[in-house]
This record gives C-alpha cells, sequence and structure tokens, in this order.
C-alpha cells in the first residue's frame, strides 16, 4: 500500500504542479488520467476548479460535489459554496459555508467568504461578529496574513463586531496596536460620543516595543491629545455611556506607556482622573466604618498572591508585619494558586480568595472595615486598577510593584525604596510619596540552584563572555540599543543573552531593531545576540548560571530579576536614571557597598561590561558579590517603618489632617 501510495504522490503532484503554473489544460489531462485511482478526489477537484477558471462554473459544481462525496473535506467544501455562489445559489453557499465551520471551526477562508455573502445580503452585524472571531483565531495562531485579511474586510463593512472594544483590547494586548487604532477610529467615526471607544484607543497609542525613538516621540503625542479630548467629551457625555466606558477602566490601561522612559506624572492625572470619572458613574461611593480594636486591620490586594515577582518582592509585608498591632487581611484578585498562595494565605488573619468581579470584590473589601488598604502594583492586572479608583479603606497607598505613579485620586500613597527614589522624587508621584528605608522590603532569599539549562541548550560556546540580558524585551529602548555594540566591537567573543516575548511580532521587532544597531557598528548581530525561549521558574536559576556577567536594562531596571542574578552569584553592573523604576540596580548595589559597579554614562557602562569581561576582575567580582549578598535579606527595617507610617497615615485620616500636611519619609 505505501508503494501505491507514493506511486500515486508524483502524478497528483504534476497535476497540482501544472494546475498552479496556469497551463489549464495540461492539468486537465493529467487529473482525468487518475480518475481511476486512489486519488480520484483530488482529481475530481482539480478539475472542478480547472473548469470554474474556464467560465463553466455550471460544469464545476458537479464534479466538486463528487468530489466532497468521494472525501469530505473542508477545502472542498470552501470551494463547492464558492461555485454555489458564483451561480447565484447564495442561501445555500451560506449554508455551505456555516456547516464548513460547524465542522472545521478553523477554516479561515469560509469564514471571509461566509461573511463576504452575508454582508452582500444585508447582514453585516453577522459578518462582523464572524470576522471579529477569525481576527482573533488568527491573533492566537500567530497569522498575520489571515490576521491583516480579517481587519481589512471588518473595516469595510457598515456595522461593528458585537463588541469593539474587546476585540481592539486583544489586538493591543497582542502586539497589533496599528489594527486596534484603525478599528477604533472607525467606530469613533461612526459613534464619537463612545467613551469606551476613546480610552480604549488611547491606550492603542501605546506599543509594545517600538522601532525608534521618533516612534515614542509621536505615539506619545498621540496618546496626550486623545486624554485630553477624552477627558474634554465625559464632562458632557451621557450616563450610559459613562456607565460603558466604566467598564473599559483596568481593561484599557496605559501599562505600556511607562516602558517610554520619561516622566509620566501629568499623563498619568490625566488617566486618572478620567478613570476616577468613569469609575464614579457606574459606582456608588462605599459606606466605610473601619473595625474598632486594639489592632489596625490592614488589607493586601493583588492579582499576585502566587509565584510572581511580586508575591517575592512584597510578600514579606504580609509576613512580618506585627501582630500584636496588626490584623492583616488577604485578597487574592487573580486565578492562580499555588504553594506559594497557601503560603501567604496561612499569614493572613484572613485570606479571600474567588469573589467575582469587581464590584463583589468591592462591597468584599468595605464589608471587612479595614483601616488601610495596600496594592503591591497598580497597573498590571484589571482588577487592582478597577478598585483602585473606589474608596474601599480610609487610608490607600500602592508599593513599587509596577513603579510609577497610578494618578487616581482614591490613592493616598505611594510606598517606595528611599535608595531608589532620585532626591527630587516626590514630584513623580500624584500620591504622597513614602520613603522606607533601605530597599523598602523583607525579602527572602530565592533558590540559587535547580535547572536543567546549560550553555549548550542555550546556544551559547562555552568561550563566549556571556552577558545576561533577561528582562522583558520592550524594557529595552532603542535609544540604548548601541551600547551592545559597543559591548561587542572591545569583547570579540561577547554574546548577549535576551528571552524572546511570547509574542513572535514583539521579538521580530526587537531582533530587527538589534540587527540594525549591530550593522550601524560593522557587527553582524547573528553573532553576538541570542534570544532564547522564555523560561520556567524553575529553571531560572540556571539560566543565571550559564552567565558571565547581569547587564541591567538601561531605563526600566531590574528589581526582582536583580536580587535573583545576585542570589546565583552573578555580578550586575547597571546605570540608574532620573527616575526610580530605572534606579532598583543601583539600589541593590549600594546596599551591598558594590557602588564601583554602578556607571554614571553609557560610556561608563560599556567600560564596565569590558572591564569585567576579564575573567580574573569577574572571579573578583563574584566573590564579592557571594561574600555580601547576605545584606539583602531578612531585613525588618523597612517592615518597621511600614508599621511606623500605619500607625500614623490611619491616625491622621481619623482626624482628617490634609494630605499636603502628611508625613512623606518615615
Amino acid at each position: 500500500m505505501a508503494a501505491q501510495s507514493e506511486t500515486l504522490a508524483e502524478p497528483l503532484a504534476e497535476a497540482t504542479a501544472l494546475h498552479r503554473a496556469g497551463r489549464l489544460d495540461d492539468a486537465a489531462a493529467a487529473f482525468t488520467n487518475l480518475l481511476t485511482t486512489s486519488g480520484a478526489a483530488e482529481a475530481l477537484q482539480g478539475l472542478g476548479l480547472i473548469k470554474f477558471q474556464q467560465g463553466d462554473t455550471a460544469a464545476a459544481l458537479p464534479l466538486l460535489e463528487a468530489a466532497d462525496a468521494l472525501a469530505p473535506s473542508a477545502r472542498g467544501v470552501f470551494n463547492r459554496a464558492v461555485v454555489l455562489a458564483q451561480l447565484g445559489r447564495t442561501d445555500e453557499a451560506i449554508i455551505a459555508h456555516r456547516r464548513n465551520l460547524d465542522r472545521h471551526p478553523d477554516y479561515p477562508a469560509s469564514y471571509t467568504a461566509l461573511a463576504g455573502l452575508l454582508a452582500t445580503t444585508g447582514d453585516q452585524a453577522e459578518a462582523a461578529a464572524l470576522l471579529a472571531n477569525l481576527a482573533e483565531l488568527a491573533l492566537a495562531g500567530a497569522n498575520a496574513a489571515v490576521l491583516d485579511q480579517a481587519v481589512a474586510q471588518l473595516l469595510a463593512l457598515d456595522a461593528d463586531p458585537p463588541n469593539p472594544t474587546l476585540l481592539a483590547n486583544t489586538l493591543r494586548v497582542g502586539g497589533r496596536q496599528d489594527l486596534s487604532t484603525a478599528l477604533l477610529t472607525r467606530r469613533l467615526e461612526r459613534a464619537p460620543g463612545d467613551v469606551a471607544a476613546r480610552l480604549a484607543l488611547a491606550m492603542a497609542r501605546l506599543a509594545t516595543i517600538h522601532a525608534s525613538e521618533a516612534e515614542i516621540t509621536e505615539r506619545r503625542a498621540a496618546y496626550a491629545a486623545d486624554l485630553a479630548a477624552l477627558e474634554t467629551v465625559i464632562e458632557t457625555a451621557a450616563p450610559d455611556a459613562l456607565a460603558r466606558g466604566a467598564a473599559e477602566v483596568g481593561n484599557a490601561k496605559p501599562f505600556l506607556l511607562a516602558y517610554q522612559g520619561q516622566d509620566d506624572t501629568p499623563l498619568q492625572a490625566s488617566y486618572g482622573r478620567i478613570a476616577s470619572r468613569l469609575s464614579a458613574a457606574n459606582a456608588p461611593p462605599m459606606a466605610l466604618a473601619p473595625a474598632s480594636g486594639e489592632r489596625l486591620r490592614v488589607g493586601f490586594a493583588t492579582s499576585y498572591f502566587h509565584q510572581h515577582s511580586i508575591s517575592k518582592l512584597f510578600g514579606g509585608w504580609i509576613h512580618q508585619l506585627d501582630r500584636s498591632r496588626f490584623e492583616v487581611f488577604g485578597y487574592h484578585l487573580g486565578d492562580a494558586h499555588d504553594a506559594v498562595s497557601r503560603g501567604l494565605g496561612a499569614a493572613c488573619e484572613v485570606y479571600r480568595h474567588g469573589a467575582a468581579g469587581q464590584d463583589a470584590w468591592a462591597r468584599t473589601i468595605a464589608a471587612d472595615g479595614l483601616h488601610a488598604l495596600i496594592y503591591p502594583e497598580i497597573g498590571m492586572h484589571p482588577l487592582p486598577v478597577q478598585l483602585a479608583c473606589r474608596r474601599l479603606a480610609p487610608v490607600q497607598a500602592m508599593a513599587w510593584g509596577h513603579p510609577v505613579t497610578s494618578g487616581l485620586p482614591e490613592i493616598d500613597y505611594f510606598l517606595t525604596s528611599d535608595l531608589m527614589e532620585p532626591a527630587d522624587g516626590e514630584r513623580h508621584y500624584t500620591e504622597t510619596l513614602v520613603r522606607l528605608p533601605g530597599l523598602s522590603i523583607w525579602y527572602p532569599p530565592l533558590p540559587s540552584q535547580g535547572g536543567r539549562l546549560t550553555r549548550s541548550s542555550l546556544g551559547l560556546p562555552d568561550e563566549a563572555m556571556v552577558y545576561v540580558c533577561c528582562q522583558s524585551l520592550f524594557k529595552y529602548l532603542p535609544r540604548h540599543d548601541h551600547v551592545f555594540p559597543d559591548i561587542a566591537r572591545r569583547v570579540p567573543n561577547a554574546k548577549f543573552l535576551f528571552l524572546r516575548d511570547g509574542r513572535a511580532a514583539v521579538t521580530e521587532a526587537f531582533r530587527h531593531r538589534m540587527a540594525a544597531a549591530f550593522s550601524a557598528a560593522g557587527l553582524d548581530m547573528d553573532a553576538h545576540v541570542v534570544l532564547a525561549p522564555q523560561v520556567p521558574f524553575e529553571d531560572f536559576p540556571s539560566l543565571l548560571q550559564a552567565g558571565d556577567l547581569y547587564l541591567d536594562s538601561i531605563g526600566w531596571s531590574g528589581g526582582n530579576t536583580t536580587l535573583e542574578a545576585l542570589t546565583c552569584d552573578l555580578p550586575a553592573i547597571t546605570w540608574p536614571v532620573g527616575l526610580m523604576r530605572g534606579r532598583h540596580t543601583a539600589a541593590i548595589l549600594t546596599q551591598m557597598g558594590l557602588t564601583d559597579c554602578i556607571a554614571s554614562s553609557a560610556q561608563a557602562y560599556v567600560d564596565l561590561a569590558v572591564r569585567f569581561a576579564d575573567p580574573a576582575a569577574r572571579a573578583g567580582l563574584r566573590a564579592e558579590v557571594s561574600m555580601r549578598k547576605s545584606c539583602l535579606f531578612h531585613d525588618l527595617e523597612p517592615v518597621r517603618a511600614l508599621e511606623r507610617f500605619l500607625t500614623r497615615a490611619v491616625g491622621e485620616s481619623l482626624t482628617d489632617t490634609p494630605a499636603a500636611n502628611r508625613a512623606r519619609s518615615i
């Protein structure tokens, strides 16, 4: 049987090649010779398509029907439906396409063909729904060509998909801000008062990764203009429009703004006013009644009560607060649950998990009668953003899990690290800044052993000087791309180990930028840059140990990642910039007394990277790291300062002390 199949494959391939080459008569003869073989279904399919191409549509249909009867397939049904439509039998064609999608829901051609037929028969709404579904499938499958076709066809309709902002947000998060912007612009042409679409459009201006600094400038200006327009629109918007806009708060959020490397305070203040105003339209104020008792009730609300950088950085506060003075409430807003969740839950007197939606969570938190509510991050997950727009406790604070001001009027304080903040840090926040000493956290060392990764498995030669650059790709700004070829020019065996983004388009955009930077320096990127797949938590120590030196990302510094690298005795260098988010590693190295690893300029950063390419210099630094890293762990001073802050802030809230008079340091 195998020999027969191989014998048949060659003439089928020849007939198909003739067909594709446009030699229709020769192809027809070749297909005809196969009608008595086991390839008859393919031959009938080919003959039917040839008849269709020759304009004999009536003769094409029975051939395609016979092919489908012999060997049903998604392609065969599609071709038959196309011929039916050409014959004017539109209803039958629609039925055929529907059945095809029922059986083969991932067959793109039937989506576009069916949408086209529905549009011509006047059912634009269903056509839009079909194309939106196809766009989501194509995005999930990383099929850019199908995605572009689906959105182009959708834009040509006179109808929106069932939830245009949901689709636009999905495209934006998937790295296709261009398509998201096009859909939302089209939506606002039809409905200029759509507050939800205006909010989503503003967020679609913020790209995951940028091709150039000029692009950042353009996108930032467009975002600022959109926010200004939105603030004007909501002043006179109808209640139902505000309510629909409120539903987008948290889903459409400016997470990517902070990765442009600039002071975002004015823009965040504008966003905060918008988010607060929209939320108020959909959620009346909660009645707050802090419970009486000897202990202050302090809540921690996050979607990352599991193995995550947020729990690693701030879980120590939950574990170490003095239980004789504080009653700790934990609100796990996310879905993931693991051993870390269980450990943090056990550390709380009250631990809540599983409430459905922001309204249910708001009622739950308000009913607990907290004195203070702390969000370890605001800006990463939708729920903390949504809840932070509401007053659920007299004192509300955020920490630096997403180290940029929230802009929200309802957040009173920003809990920061005194070592990480510049001297003028206060001007970067709409909240009152609270400078906790040191790194501001009680941090336990994570495992420094484990994992299966080796240099060989990562594509790294043993003789290479491996610089670990393992931050998210969107943390690397175009303005600093030159440092990598600058290092490679002086360290010929340099290898820069990056981790790919989960979205192919983001990785490809970064790769293109790196190639341009190396080419400008007369170097081949592929000789120096390795883009490894993302690795699971348990393999991360082995990835770090495959490296020789950790290069901190400039502009958005490593926090937990730097701590993990140093725990593994991997030396680090950094160049701190003016904003707190660019100074995490500098603070960590300062706490260790390793200020010689902190550069003062791009050139000094390159010089440090070259200096520690020397094995002897690097061995000495590694020994220093191993000896001094213990000072990073189990520091109770920030926890005691947090306790003093909470006691004072709650006391001031009970006496209505104006925010302007609240203490800014502890």
